[in-house]
């Protein structure tokens, strides 16, 4: 941490889902956490990431969520969302995100300085009329925060 940036990671396994009856089956696996979505259907995840709020005696300030992920193709992310407890920090909507994205990148516009615990929403979208649940599957490898102080 010489130059006082770090990251926080958590494995998509830690994954929690906001509403499970839009999703036909998740499964928790060694490199990622697999979920496969309801045909028209929308939901959240979310990844509570571990925070230190002071770190060296400084104040920690939150510079960027990182989503590692991919999708088939009637699958998409379209939202990633950080909220600092019950605070909205930052969000990054209507994305369309698909395939690989395994080093993708959301700026925490203002860097601010860490509150309360952070969780990383992911919204994703199933498309309707799909071949088959395989094609609607996201595989979420990890998400992390990074972080300066």
């Amino acid at each position: 941490m010489a130059d006082g940036k770090y990251v926080e990671w958590v494995h998509g396994a830690s994954m929690q889902a906001e509403y499970v009856g839009r999703i036909t089956s998740v499964r928790h696996t060694g490199p990622f956490v697999r979920i496969e979505g309801a045909g028209g259907q929308n939901t959240w995840v979310h990844f509570p990431i571990p925070t230190m709020a002071v770190a060296n005696g400084k104040a920690t300030k939150a510079e960027a969520a990182l989503v590692s992920f991919r999708t088939r193709p009637h699958a998409t992310v379209h939202e990633v969302i950080v909220y600092d407890g019950e605070k909205r920090i930052a969000e990054h909507m209507e994305l369309g995100m698909q395939g690989d994205n395994l080093d993708a990148r959301f700026e925490i516009p203002g860097t601010p300085e860490v509150q309360k615990g952070l969780n990383v929403t992911v919204g994703v979208t199933f498309a309707d009329g799909s071949p088959d649940t395989r094609s609607m599957q996201i595989e979420i490898v990890g998400v992390g925060v990074e972080f300066s102080g």
